[in-house]
């Protein structure tokens, strides 16, 4: 009994598991989970995301700086010929009057010490903090070009992936018609109201229909795979997508009114860059400024003839405290070429963005237009679509009544192919060109 309901158990916990993951292979990949993705594994945005972090290390390494600073040292030392030193006749009164060389120390001196230093006054890591923080910032707008420049090209992958799963079907359904209409054209052959090369012309128009479809799936195949590739994903985890060409037509309808400012993220960058330039200039005037820093020691020396053993009373220790400051005064003109150097780069960066400025407003220019002939061209392709979609109805009609025969239909039908092909073209570079003008006014 107990056996059966943990089994009962077990096989409905595997039933919800199996329906759970129909569910999500039914329900199939959007837009936005495709950009989701992306953002989680594709190695571009992991490289910035580590570059970003390389730069806010940065700031920790010069806060650093102004922490005490400990070390310890060991210094031992086997004296083979002591030094001679000079004991003046002055210093002496058993000298008789001349001076007398004498020899001072041990055969042996170890030295143990402790040294602190405190920086109080740095200017120059003052300095390079503000630049070290502007240079992270500058790394987190590198970061955000790149996952703008990830979000079209999924953006755009995923449009093409569902064009090409619209393209396939149509081209089924185009060979579902040359299909009837060549069963039509057998029938009426096998009944003497049709020729031969009648009927021959509608096989060839079902073979043709089938060639094209198959192209069209190797297609859908591809852009889903170039979907994948775009999303940092190697494999291909389900050739369904949850959402369709026509509404993302209506996710991606621009408002009437359009913001005159540009927000790209090359625009700040430059603005940052010019930052971290202007801050490299105001470094160099720090540069001449004193650096004070409060230092001290305590040692232990040890000094004796004898190595062995070691005697306490042969270890002698002693400390100093001190205060250190250290003013530059000439430098060979060292740090005025380094300023020039960067005023030269802030004026280069201040052309570079007006030429950004003028750049990104053309690229805008040019999409607003080329999003009105995507519409118009859209407009246009509804309209035919309509009317050509009304007029095969009419013509399948004749062709069951007899009216007309299997031959007839054909350039309807390859009107009717050519315009439904024309239509979703047309979709697809209009919502290609709404992607180009979200990037160039920022707001992708």
């Amino acid at each position: 009994m107990i056996f059966n309901m943990k089994t009962s158990i077990l096989l409905i916990a595997v039933l919800i598991y199996c329906i759970q993951n129909i569910s999500v292979q039914a329900q199939g990949l959007s837009l936005q989970e495709a950009l989701q993705k992306a953002q989680e594994n594709r190695l571009d945005i992991k490289i910035k995301h580590y570059s970003t972090e390389v730069s806010e290390n940065e700031i920790g390494k010069i806060n650093a700086k102004n922490l005490p600073q400990v070390n310890a040292d060991f210094d031992m030392r086997y004296n083979s010929i002591l030094q001679t030193s000079i004991l003046p006749a002055a210093a002496s009164t058993s000298s008789n009057g001349v001076d007398v060389p004498i020899k001072f120390g041990t055969n042996y001196n170890a030295l143990l010490g402790l040294n602190l230093t405190q920086n109080i006054l740095n200017p120059s890591n003052k300095g390079d903090k503000k630049i070290a923080v502007a240079q992270s910032e500058y790394s987190k707008l590198e970061k955000s070009t790149t996952e703008v420049m990830v979000k079209q090209e999924v953006t755009e992958a995923y449009f093409s992936s569902l064009l090409w799963k619209e393209k396939s079907k149509l081209s089924i359904e185009n060979v579902n018609r040359t299909l009837a209409i060549y069963t039509t054209a057998k029938n009426q052959y096998q009944e003497g109201t049709l020729s031969q090369y009648e009927m021959e012309r509608s096989r060839i128009d079902h073979e043709n229909a089938l060639a094209e479809h198959q192209k069209n799936v190797q297609n859908q195949y591809l852009a889903m795979a170039d979907l994948y590739y775009k999303m940092g994903t190697d494999e291909i985890a389900t050739d369904s997508l949850s959402d369709s060409i026509t509404s993302l037509y209506t996710t991606f309808q621009l408002n009437e009114k359009s913001s005159e400012e540009i927000k790209r993220p090359e625009l700040s960058m430059e603005e940052a860059q010019l930052n971290i330039f202007e801050l490299n200039m105001k470094k160099q005037n720090l540069a001449y400024l004193p650096t004070v820093s409060f230092y001290a020691n305590y040692s232990m020396q040890y000094l004796n003839n004898d190595l062995f053993p070691f005697q306490s009373t042969q270890v002698y220790p002693f400390s100093y405290l001190g205060l250190k400051a250290s003013i530059p005064l000439f430098d060979g003109f060292y740090k005025e070429k380094n300023k020039s150097e960067y005023k030269i780069k802030s004026q280069a960066s201040k052309l570079r963005y007006e030429k950004l400025v003028k750049d990104y407003k053309q690229e805008k220019n040019r999409a607003q237009t080329s999003i009105k002939n995507a519409q118009q061209d859209l407009d246009f392709q509804s309209k035919n679509l309509t009317l050509i979609t009304s007029l095969y109805k009419i013509e399948t009609d004749r062709l069951k009544n007899g009216a007309i025969k299997p031959n007839d239909l054909t350039t309807t039908y390859y009107t009717l192919q050519q315009t439904q092909n024309n239509y979703l073209n047309a979709l697809y570079n209009y919502l290609i060109a709404v992607v180009a003008y979200k990037k160039a006014e920022g707001s992708l």
